[in-house]
């Protein structure tokens, strides 16, 4: 258990309310970032995001068939009919969205969205001020800064536009805190459980911050911990992590086996995701979300991906980071944090560097050497960067309490002198005292030492793991000034500003005014026309808005190439058939392409693999008169021209595929 002083009623009570007053300030920060979407949850989306932000109202929508349907949370046929999408291979966060059916179900899936938006950017600095005050014994200052960049970094900033499953980091600290919580005496069994818990909530929002915290815990433990003393730790850790393994295990088994070798299942990302990498100049440029950023240049080094710009964290942040490292280098806990940031910076650059808008230098990264190892081939390097954030962020709770806390605060032989409190010994991020065996201690080890009234020393090498440090500080409030100006003037520029949002372009009204009911045949399969990347997106709406009553044949998601089986990686959305690359080299057309019986009978093979009750096209589209005498020509003589149905164009085609 760790160690608490004792405090005065009334320090106790304000303390909790500092506490309040910071949680309130992490989830009034959140809506000031999501407001403009919280204005109107079901008639905006997040501008620089739409696609995810549409795939993500439907994968909520699609949990509640769980409770209304029976369906299965793990697969839907709603949308890429027949072959079906793999939800587990896809963002399901069913940690979320199971539990918040009742809001989806009364509220609509937009509520829903911006609910679990919110929380990812509050729940994700509430939990890491939550640990690094109470777990890693940081000062309520230091906790708060820390924690507020942890939550509001430009990163987070950047996944908050369509990615709440990626900015939903609330679990990783609690993790972390407990993996470290493991070195300390208590029951293996109770321990590891309260990890496989988090472990499995975590699998349910994102396994991709789980895997990269695995990984980042792996560099951190191996630069924290004297190699000597590996072996007593593993003695004492690896029995938990066991027992982690074996509930989680049997928790995530079948999911985990669905998602790896169910229906519609892939094998890694394809070579065109696994190229986005971070630009090295990234690194030491304001993003397009904080205030002192550059669209233009943010769009240059970040090839205009809005929604992964996991730097951009300004040359002034870079500089007092550098500063902070170096001033602090003798602590195990800064050199192990400033280690484990620089290896995963490196590693989002990729294999081949690019800088400043080039894309391809003559460098390659060590991320080239393990890029298609299993696991590591499903990971988008630009995205290892989060990792540099967290140590960041920690590394800014330790700069504050070290380098600014402690010198406004009398050391212990002053505070003797003058008759007032020093300031209590906090528990070690990974224990206390020193445990020889280990190098690591129990989170109470200094305790005697306040008791005792001793040197600030033993304090600072129990909060620091043990590790030899030079004496506390005395009080230098101009050193303490100067570290406190350096850090705001490095991160006033990072101040995050709102999320554009726009109100939602229209869907053809058959799919919002409930007449697809009588107006389509039973069981109707849609096949949405000419295809490509804008309709796949388009069609998860008209999916939702239909509370899959309709069922669709693309969609927008992760999945293989059903147009070429050998090829297993994943790709968004289901491979172009014939038709759709045919209606789209047609799309750019003055007049209408003479239809060859090859070209009819192309048509009349994807219609049948579809299943497809009808075509569709939306009223409207780009070039449609064009578009719509091809179709007619193409599904020509075996089904009729197409009829204008409430914003659509639908063409009757079951006498071709056999469905009804």
């Amino acid at each position: 258990m760790s160690h608490r002083s004792p405090t005065l009623p009334g320090v106790r009570i304000r303390g909790r309310t500092v506490d309040a007053l910071v949680y309130l300030s992490f989830v009034l920060g959140a809506v000031y970032i999501l407001g403009r979407l919280w204005l109107d949850p079901n008639g905006r989306y997040l501008t620089l995001n739409y696609q995810d932000s549409f795939n993500f109202e439907w994968i909520l929508t699609h949990a509640t068939e769980l409770f209304t349907k029976g369906e299965s949370p793990f697969f839907s046929d709603d949308v890429n009919y027949p072959l079906g999408v793999n939800l587990m291979a896809n963002t399901s966060i069913l940690t979320l969205a199971l539990p918040l059916t009742p809001v989806t179900l009364w509220l609509g899936p937009g509520v829903t969205f911006v609910i679990i938006s919110t929380l990812a950017l509050a729940g994700t600095a509430s939990a890491w001020y939550y640990v690094l005050s109470r777990h890693f014994g940081r000062s309520k200052l230091a906790a708060f800064v820390g924690a507020a960049f942890l939550g509001f970094a430009p990163a987070m900033m950047s996944h908050i536009a369509g990615h709440p499953n990626i900015a939903g980091q609330y679990f990783i600290p609690l993790i972390i805190a407990v993996v470290f919580r493991m070195k300390e005496p208590g029951n293996t069994w109770r321990q590891g459980i309260w990890l496989a818990v988090l472990v499995v909530l975590q699998a349910g929002i994102n396994e991709e911050m789980l895997f990269f915290t695995a990984m980042a815990l792996a560099v951190f433990i191996l630069s924290y911990v004297p190699w000597r003393d590996l072996p007593g730790y593993a003695r004492v850790m690896l029995p938990k992590c066991g027992v982690t393994l074996l509930v989680a295990g049997v928790v995530l088994a079948y999911p985990l086996y669905f998602q790896f070798a169910g229906p519609q299942h892939y094998s890694g990302l394809d070579a065109g995701v696994r190229a986005i990498n971070l630009d090295a100049k990234s690194y030491v440029t304001f993003g397009r979300y904080s205030i002192a950023g550059d669209v233009a240049e943010a769009s240059l080094l970040n090839k205009g991906n809005a929604s992964e710009e996991n730097s951009f964290f300004g040359w002034p942040l870079v500089l007092v980071m550098l500063a902070g490292a170096i001033f602090l280098w003798r602590s195990r806990l800064s050199r192990a944090l400033a280690i484990t940031g620089v290896v995963f910076a490196i590693c989002s650059l990729g294999d081949v560097i690019r800088f400043n808008g080039v894309d391809r230098t003559n460098f390659h990264g060590p991320w080239k050497w393990i890029a298609e190892l299993p696991l590591f081939d499903s990971v988008v390097p630009t995205r290892l960067a989060l990792i540099t954030t967290v140590c960041i962020g920690v590394g800014l709770a330790l700069m504050v309490d070290r380098l600014i806390v402690d010198r406004l605060r009398p050391s212990t032989a002053d505070a003797v002198k003058a008759e007032v409190p020093a300031r209590t010994p906090e528990p070690a991020l990974v224990g206390g005292s020193t445990d020889t065996a280990t190098g690591l201690g129990s989170s109470g080890g200094s305790a005697d030492a306040a008791a005792t009234g001793s040197n600030d020393a033993p304090a600072r090498r129990a909060r620091d793991g043990g590790d030899a440090q030079p004496p506390a500080p005395r009080r230098s409030p101009r050193a303490a000034l100067i570290w406190g100006v350096a850090l705001l003037v490095a991160l006033v520029p990072l101040f995050p500003t709102p999320q554009p949002a726009d109100g939602r372009p229209p869907i053809p009204a058959l799919f919002t005014n409930g007449n697809w009911r009588t107006k389509l045949p039973p069981n109707p399969v849609l096949a949405p026309l000419p295809g490509g990347w804008d309709d796949n997106i388009k069609m998860m709406r008209w999916s939702t808005e239909t509370n899959f009553e309709v069922k669709l044949t693309g969609g927008y998601f992760l999945g293989p190439n059903d147009t070429v089986p050998e090829d297993k990686f994943a790709h968004f959305g289901p491979g172009y058939r014939d038709t759709v690359l045919f209606l789209n080299r047609v799309i750019q057309m003055r007049t209408s392409p003479n239809v060859t019986e090859a070209d009819r009978a192309a048509i009349r093979a994807d219609i049948r693999h579809w299943k497809a009750t009808n075509l569709v096209m939306p009223v409207g589209y780009y070039n449609e008169k064009v578009l719509r005498e091809t179709i007619d020509k193409l599904v020509a003589p075996d089904a009729a021209p197409a009829q204008v149905v409430d914003g659509v164009y639908l063409w009757d085609v079951r006498s071709i595929s056999g469905n009804g």
